[in-house]
């Protein structure tokens, strides 16, 4: 007679088997849930990180664009945030409802095995005497017959112990999938709970902007004139950036815009690997936050008349911060912007990095740097506490990149 399998070791082998399918169902809703999750912690480290510099902003009333600044972009940290709480309750909704359907249609199968076990256990009792299994076996007409009948009787217990086996099997799985309703909800709750938290922040947060906004507007006028001074430093720096690049293109006799073409073997390994890191590149800044963005046609964030044009970010760090090189390559050139301070462009390969609001340049022109060496501080204005460096990524002579989508997220 072959030997037979316990109960417990069926049971174990099912439950194995239905739960297995059960996480290859949720594995997905997993996945995404906790990448929102990681998401969302590091979008509070950086709406932490805002509010330091804030506060250290706040010590100073100097009557500038830079606490205006620093809200709005915590405005855009915590509407990322609540984004992506409001995509983790929708995960976590889909995820209950599913499940909720799961454990009705496991609780109607249990129900079901249950009667259908029952019933084979009444008709074996109603019919104990005409299947007792000596007798039945010993009325063979011959040995074949006999151990057919033998046979019977070995399948049929080993069915009825299967039964027995998967009964267990949903009910450990139904008792898993409640427990993970339980849990789900709770994590719900827990999300709604935060996301009422951070709503109430984030109001608080706009009346701050409202009230930093009309003390600036008191200083219209003025403000006004320093921006016209600050987009003629502006450009002054995108006329020093053109023309080292075609300086560089000038010396290797080809066009800016081939400079690519007449990079060495090992110039070009840098400006490959440049190109595949995106989306990993180091900080120029061990601390930071990006607050003001890449883009053309951008509204002032004061006077709705302004619309502005901007090729690179602003990043709030630390006073006296050490500025570093994002990436290995060589310095190109080292200038002044008058009232910006110094500058460094840095090459590599076909990509141009360039760092602006620059004190005590630790390089010099035609350095080879590695990746975050030191290039110098960024320029701190007496007392403060926080400073402002100018950050931007160009390929070749007229490609502007968004340093924001190159660089590693905080």
């Amino acid at each position: 007679m072959l030997k037979q399998m316990s109960i417990w070791d069926l049971s174990r082998c099912a439950l194995f088997s239905i739960v297995l399918v059960f996480f290859s169902e949720v594995h997905v809703h997993s996945q995404s849930s906790q990448s929102l999750e990681e998401k969302r912690k590091q979008t509070l480290k950086e709406i932490d990180e805002t509010s330091r510099f804030l506060k250290e902003t706040e010590k100073s009333r100097t009557e500038s664009f830079h606490k205006l600044e620093l809200l709005n972009a915590q405005i855009k940290q915590f509407e990322k945030l609540m984004t992506g709480i409001r995509d983790e309750i929708t995960i976590a909704e889909r995820t209950i409802k599913e499940t909720s359907i799961r454990v009705t249609q496991m609780d109607n199968e249990i129900e079901k095995m249950k009667a259908e076990y029952a019933g084979m256990v009444l008709q074996t009792y109603k019919n104990r005497g005409q299947y007792n299994m000596l007798v039945y076996v010993l009325s063979s007409r011959d040995f074949n017959e006999a151990y057919r009948r033998i046979k019977y009787f070995q399948q049929y217990s080993e069915y009825r112990i299967k039964q027995v086996a998967e009964i267990k099997a949903k009910q450990d799985e139904l008792y898993f999938l409640i427990k993970q309703l339980e849990e789900m909800k709770v994590e719900k709750e827990t999300l709604l709970a935060e996301q009422r938290r951070e709503s109430q922040k984030l109001e608080y947060i706009k009346v701050e902007q409202n009230r930093e906004m009309n003390r600036l507007m008191s200083q219209e006028r003025r403000l006004k004139n320093q921006l016209i001074i600050q987009r003629q430093r502006a450009q002054r720096l995108q006329q020093e950036i053109e023309k080292a690049i075609a300086d560089a293109a000038k010396k290797r006799n080809v066009a800016a815009k081939n400079l690519y073409e007449v990079l060495t073997p090992d110039e070009r390994l840098i400006s490959d690997n440049f190109k595949g890191n995106k989306g990993r590149l180091p900080w120029p800044t061990e601390k930071g936050i990006i607050t003001r963005f890449f883009g053309k046609n951008l509204p002032h964030p004061l006077f709705k008349d302004i619309r502005m044009d901007y090729d690179g970010v602003d990043i709030t760090t630390v006073g006296g911060a050490d500025i570093r090189a994002i990436f290995d390559g060589e310095v190109m050139k080292i200038g002044v912007i008058p009232g910006n301070n110094m500058f460094v462009l840095v090459q590599h390969g076909n990509y141009i990095t360039v760092y602006s609001n620059l004190v005590d340049i630790a390089v010099k022109q035609g350095d080879k740097l590695i990746s975050k060496q030191k290039i110098g501080k960024v320029y701190t204005e007496k007392d403060a506490k926080t400073a402002i460096v100018q950050f931007k990524i160009w390929e070749g002579l007229n490609n502007a990149l968004d340093p924001e989508v190159w660089l590693l997220k905080n």
